[in-house]
């Protein structure tokens, strides 16, 4: 059995981890084969977005910590399991696969989703929570630093004192206090959540891929940029996007009372 399973909704790439009995831990092939997946749907112009989730009650708990396993005394970074987190391997790519992706990236969390499950979760341009979600950093309880990421894109999701808090406690925290700080967009009804990120993803999927992808990457590059810069390439993205069909389309739209079909696109 894989250890994700990927399926077509449409335009939308669903793929689920597929780790029930670890959680959805970081062991196995989960890795290699969800990049696999991701350079799939990326390549495929048929996709035009993804949905992430997990199967049982992980989202994805992480490394996989169970004896023999990451981390098992004595191995230390010589155990192989330990070359799944490799920053410059499967996982760093995994990350920057999907940041880069070029197309939406929908969570949808439902349940533990800790450590580096955690970070990759956050790497996602949209999480939706089960009300059965939960979240927790829990590197500093396994005496360790941050990794996946997280120590980037925690702050920019929740201001620098929230991630402090999280960080150094490593406590767990449930759905609706991940949705007060801003983490998620929404939690639902745990039985609600594939149906309301699938009907979400259509949506987006709905949306002028080119001009999508141009929002995409003014957002990725604002946290860091001047506001001249961001000035300066959001008319470059402008004056590309006015000699664009999807931009035609959208005018011809707005003259013709309709809504616009980018389908074709």
């Amino acid at each position: 059995m894989p250890d994700c399973l990927v399926e077509r909704d449409g335009a939308v790439m669903v793929i689920r981890f597929n780790r029930p009995d670890r959680m959805n831990s970081m062991g196995g092939m989960l890795v290699p084969e969800f990049n696999a997946a991701i350079d799939e749907g990326r390549r495929d112009d048929r996709v035009r977005a993804f949905v992430v989730t997990g199967e049982g009650r992980g989202f994805c708990a992480g490394a996989d910590l169970v004896p023999g396993g990451l981390g098992s005394r004595g191995d230390g970074p010589s155990n192989p399991r330990f070359a799944a987190l490799d920053p410059m391997g499967d996982a760093g790519r995994t990350i920057l696969n999907f940041y880069h992706a070029g197309k939406p990236t929908i969570a949808a969390v439902n349940g533990a989703a800790v450590g580096a499950g955690f970070g990759l979760a956050c790497a996602f341009d949209l999480r939706i929570a089960s009300d059965q979600a939960r979240f927790g950093t829990i590197f500093i309880k396994r005496a360790l630093g941050p990794d996946f990421g997280l120590s980037w894109f925690l702050p920019r999701l929740v201001g620098i004192e929230q991630a402090n808090s999280l960080f150094y406690s490593g406590r767990i925290i449930g759905a609706e206090e991940a949705l007060a700080l801003g983490l998620v967009s929404k939690v639902v009804p745990h039985d609600q959540l594939l149906p309301e990120a699938l009907a979400l993803a259509h949506d987006l999927a709905k949306q002028p891929p080119a001009a999508l992808s141009l929002t995409r990457q003014a957002l990725r590059r604002s946290p860091t940029a001047t506001l001249e810069d961001q000035l300066a390439f959001e008319w470059g993205n402008q004056k590309q996007s006015l000699k664009s069909a999807e931009f035609q389309e959208g005018v011809n739209a707005f003259i013709e009372k309709r809504e616009p079909d980018f389908s074709s696109f």
